[in-house]
């Protein structure tokens, strides 16, 4: 199915009452391998405005009072040099950053300190953007860790797209050369998949190709044309019963809900 034969729903010029006004905001999740990113595609292919939280965690690491807190905590070896003479500043070298806090449960906790609030910042200010110019139908924010953070409180929704391990794997090794191994390890830096699957309010199937994945897309992104934001949201409950399962599933704040500490992805 071709994304420019589907209808694209405006937003509904009524006030309604989304946490943000007329446009919903979605929280998107997944497995890695599952197809996250394409999910994003798809949805910013039908008029979405897709905030990439990957995206504003480097941005936030080039501002001067971050850089300067990370160089505090980690020292001036984790900033490449300056990239031209007379330059003051070089820019924080995120692979070194990233070997070293992943190997210290303490440093990462550190550094997200210093980086969380202020991408959390970010993304409140993009969608307060985009929700007073009223051009976009919803607004995705795509974020790895956006329950172990507690970003998903800034969310109306959050979706998780889903495929089973093998093609998770299968996936992963033909793109990135990951073994089996490879990809537990890093699982093993986020919620269990099973947790994240079970916490979100609905989940999309990916593991038949495309037209199905679009398919799957285009049902959630027509039913949230026109629908009342406060009634419970149909749950697609496949990745355990093969059908769906309408469960109201109100979105918790991040009070509510324990977290697990997790560093931005570099």
């Amino acid at each position: 199915m071709s994304s420019s034969s589907l209808a694209i729903p405006r937003p509904d010029p009524t006030p309604r009452r989304w946490k943000h006004g007329a446009i919903p905001v979605i929280g998107l999740i997944g497995g890695i391998g599952a197809g996250k990113s394409r999910v994003a595609e798809l949805l910013k292919g039908r008029g979405a405005c897709v905030i990439d939280a990957d995206s504003v965690g480097h941005e936030v690491l080039e501002v001067p009072e971050v850089r300067d807190l990370v160089v505090a905590r980690f020292g001036t070896r984790v900033v490449r040099p300056a990239p031209r003479p007379g330059e003051e500043r070089g820019r924080v070298d995120r692979r070194l950053l990233g070997s070293i806090v992943f190997a210290d449960p303490e440093a990462l906790r550190d550094l997200e300190r210093i980086v969380h609030p202020r991408m959390c910042l970010e993304f409140e200010r993009r969608i307060a953007r985009e929700s007073a110019r009223g051009a976009v139908p919803l607004i995705v924010l795509d974020a790895a860790i956006l329950m172990e953070t507690g970003w998903d409180r800034v969310c109306d929704l959050v979706v998780f797209v889903d495929a089973p391990l093998p093609v998770r794997l299968d996936r992963v090794s033909r793109a990135r050369g990951w073994t089996g191994e490879d990809l537990r390890s890093r699982e093993a830096a986020q919620w269990p998949v099973d947790r994240k699957r079970d916490d979100a309010d609905l989940v999309l199937r990916n593991e038949s190709g495309l037209e199905a994945l679009e398919l799957e897309v285009d049902a959630f992104f027509r039913s949230l044309a026109g629908r009342d934001p406060v009634a419970p949201f149909p749950r697609a409950e496949s990745a355990r019963t093969g059908g769906h399962d309408p469960v109201s599933r109100p979105r918790e704040t991040s009070s509510s809900r324990p977290r697990v500490a997790q560093g931005p992805r570099t």
